[in-house]
């Protein structure tokens, strides 16, 4: 595989660079496919390690279809009060609670973000993705500038560092508008059900996060608002590993990348 760096500073310093040189040496010892990324979303300032390599994006993907139909809502909150009907074949394997729960069928569009976003609920979020349809989100994602939105044959697709980082940019922006019901699903991102990323390796500041596992993808993305708020990714193929093996390797990565944003925010400080 060929690795491809990317960094781009305006602080000149020889310990943010030292550390940055020591991560990508970290990342080049592993055998399997992984990809990194940060963004400081105050001074812009970013670094990537095999930014358009693609992955399988399992649940990482999720959060992508409630930001379309929240932004959809602003202009007409009714959206979210729309009922819909589940049937037998549409409960799906895999992650979430609805599968558990099948005297209960209608459900409203608001409730099922909650599940698919809480939860990281398949049915909910397929149940949403057809509502909404597959080609509405893909014309969605290159309206933001992303390459390959839901690339695949499945309703999950593919993804990369580059787009993943649109798609959180896009999101961060819709948060900033402060509105009511940008609030209410930034509340649904905070605290989901399960998270692979440690809370005080990133000093336990507050995130809105999305995990994504399914075979060999291995995912948590994240923003993280601390007091210089960043974007924060690690994608990874770790093939035939035990959970808590994968758990640990992006535990560790993204340890790595919050210790050089503290570096950078001490260095913005001077």
């Amino acid at each position: 595989m060929n690795e491809k760096v990317s960094c781009y500073t305006k602080i000149q310093n020889r310990k943010i660079r030292k550390k940055l040189y020591n991560l990508n040496k970290y990342l080049l010892k592993q055998n399997e496919k992984v990809s990194y990324a940060y963004k400081n979303l105050v001074t812009g300032d970013f670094f990537t390690f095999n930014y358009d390599i693609c992955f399988y994006a399992a649940s990482s993907i999720k959060f992508l279809v409630a930001l379309y139909i929240y932004q959809k809502a602003e202009k007409d909150d009714k959206i979210l009060d729309e009922k819909i009907i589940l049937k037998e074949e549409d409960f799906k394997l895999g992650s979430g609670v609805l599968k558990n729960n099948k005297e209960k069928l209608e459900y409203t569009i608001r409730e099922l973000i909650y599940f698919c976003l809480k939860e990281s609920d398949n049915t909910a979020y397929i149940k949403l993705v057809l509502y909404i349809t597959k080609e509405k989100l893909i014309e969605f994602g290159k309206s933001l500038g992303a390459l390959h939105t839901l690339e695949g044959v499945d309703l999950f697709g593919i993804v990369n560092s580059f787009d993943m980082m649109i798609y959180l940019e896009a999101l961060y922006k819709y948060f900033n508008l402060n509105t009511i019901l940008s609030k209410e699903l930034k509340e649904y991102m905070i605290n989901p059900g399960y998270e692979i990323i440690t809370p005080k390796n990133l000093n336990n500041k507050e995130f809105v996060k999305k995990y994504g596992s399914f075979g060999i993808a291995y995912h948590e993305v994240r923003i993280v608002y601390d007091d210089i708020p960043y974007i924060l990714i690690v994608l990874t193929q770790k093939d035939k590993l035990k959970e808590y093996v994968k758990k640990k390797y992006v535990n560790c990565v993204a340890r790595k990348i919050a210790n050089i944003h503290r570096y950078i925010c001490k260095a913005m400080k001077k």
